[in-house]
């Protein structure tokens, strides 16, 4: 049978293409290409041509300035006047575009190894950052310049929409940033009128506003009745204002030691408030040296709030549960009795303290009493928690104060206190049992020395617990 021309393809296949020239090897001329601005997807398209190359044969490789390979499309190669031309291209963000720079392009050709840097030549942009400064009668606007030349730039004030003379820029050392001041009277600032730093640089407009920040933010510490029952520290980020479009358009961010934390937040908004809760693990917790809440809106000043966790030197405190009879100031089981749980030691250090009832077996319901924060006595540091009960509870229950130092991994200390024990009439009666795991050092200095001391601080304690029972009653 003969055998048809065509059915040598359908037994060998295709084949290869072999073009068969008198023309020499021609190596190819490469070009950067770059788009101008980014698309709708916010993707910038880079690309490379080659140019004028023969033979047809050629191959495009993409790396980033670290070496790493990109993926890449390369079109199919077009011939006019026996040469060849051909074009790769690769999709970045605007955002990477920006960071990297510059990519690499190489190509692979009989005629030899080639490459071209695609270099991003849009001007990086300066860098500005707007601080507000109270000062006296006046407001201080500080406009901070980054990443500029001398004569590259430009910069204008504005109050609202109108342009504000009166401000003066300096220039850094180094010519590589400047400073520009604006001073505020107290009655414009206080009209919470929008103030605007306006840098022009390489034809381009930048700009940083502030006002008074129509909003106030109060970072809450952790409730040690969380940390007691849950194992859990809990911080409230609380954010007011004067409308509900000013809250709205806040945004709160957190920083645990000066490093962002976007996980295990949680946000909820009601009217004019603006509550952001950040939970973290109480041996996370421990470490933790400082804790950042900041509230964010265009054209308003940041506004920060910090919370520094004293962490101590590990040392477990002096405890002691007291009684204050003055406070049954009425007769019945309606009457109030005050407790209240002195924590000393010879370092500062902050400490989580809480309160439970029970009768027999211990429970982990816990409460919050009244707390306060470590203050400075002669002998070291005291805190004090106020808890108040009912007299009715007093005569029947137990109670007890359990403290965990900050930054601690040792055993809680707890200290009891009942009406079963005998209370003795001075103005700070020792009516407590030592439930603690160990006793520490100086537990002892403090039996033996504590008329001396309670005389000592007497004033110092009194002044702070009524003025916590006030808070409280307030």
């Amino acid at each position: 049978m003969e055998m048809q021309h065509c059915d040598y393809f359908d037994y060998w296949g295709r084949g290869t293409e072999v073009t068969v020239s008198s023309e020499t090897t021609v190596s190819p001329t490469l070009f950067p290409l770059v788009q101008c601005t980014s698309g709708s997807d916010d993707k910038i398209t880079v690309g490379c041509l080659a140019h004028d190359f023969y033979p047809k044969s050629l191959t495009f490789q993409w790396t980033d300035a670290s070496g790493t390979s990109m993926t890449s499309e390369q079109y199919p190669t077009a011939e006019r006047n026996s040469k060849y031309t051909g074009v790769s291209v690769v999709k970045v963000s605007k955002s990477d575009w920006d960071s990297r720079r510059s990519l690499d392009c190489s190509v692979t050709h009989p005629g030899g190894q080639k490459s071209v840097k695609v270099q991003n030549n849009a001007p990086i942009p300066p860098k500005i950052t707007l601080l507000s400064v109270p000062s006296g009668d006046t407001q201080t606007l500080v406009c901070t310049i980054e990443n500029v030349r001398p004569n590259e730039y430009s910069v204008k004030w504005k109050k609202d929409a109108n342009s504000v003379n009166g401000f003066s820029t300096y220039e850094s050392s180094s010519a590589s940033s400047a400073v520009s001041v604006l001073e505020v009277k107290k009655t414009d600032w206080d009209s919470k009128a929008v103030y605007t730093c306006e840098v022009t640089h390489k034809q381009q407009t930048y700009t940083k506003k502030t006002s008074k920040a129509p909003i106030t933010v109060t970072l809450n510490r952790p409730s040690p009745k969380d940390i007691f029952r849950n194992n859990q520290a809990k911080l409230e980020c609380i954010v007011t204002g004067q409308s509900e479009t000013d809250v709205n358009e806040i945004k709160i961010f957190w920083q645990i030691d000066g490093q962002n934390v976007t996980d295990n937040i949680a946000e909820s908004t009601t009217q004019k408030i603006k509550t952001s809760t950040m939970t973290r693990s109480r041996t996370e917790w421990q470490r933790v040296n400082k804790v950042r809440c900041s509230a964010v809106r265009d054209g308003m000043t940041e506004v920060n709030q910090d919370l520094t966790v004293q962490l101590g030197d590990g040392r477990k405190p002096s405890v002691t549960v007291h009684v204050l009879p003055e406070e049954v100031i009425n007769k019945g089981d309606s009457a109030e009795v005050t407790l209240v749980c002195l924590v000393s030691s010879p370092v500062q250090q902050d400490y989580y303290i809480a309160w439970s009832e029970y009768i027999g077996q211990e429970t982990r319901d816990y409460n919050d009493g009244i707390s306060s924060l470590p203050q400075k006595t002669q002998h070291g540091y005291l805190a004090t928690s106020v808890y108040t009960t009912t007299k009715e509870k007093w005569n029947r229950l137990k109670f007890k104060c359990s403290v965990w130092p900050a930054g601690s991994n040792n055993s809680t200390t707890v200290r009891e206190v009942s009406k079963a024990q005998d209370v003795s009439p001075l103005s700070f009666a020792l009516s407590c049992t030592d439930d603690a795991v160990e006793e520490d050092e100086f537990s002892s200095l403090w039996s033996t020395t504590s008329s001396f001391i309670f005389l000592f601080i007497s004033s110092f304690v009194y002044s702070v617990i009524f003025s916590l029972l006030k808070m409280k009653r307030q």
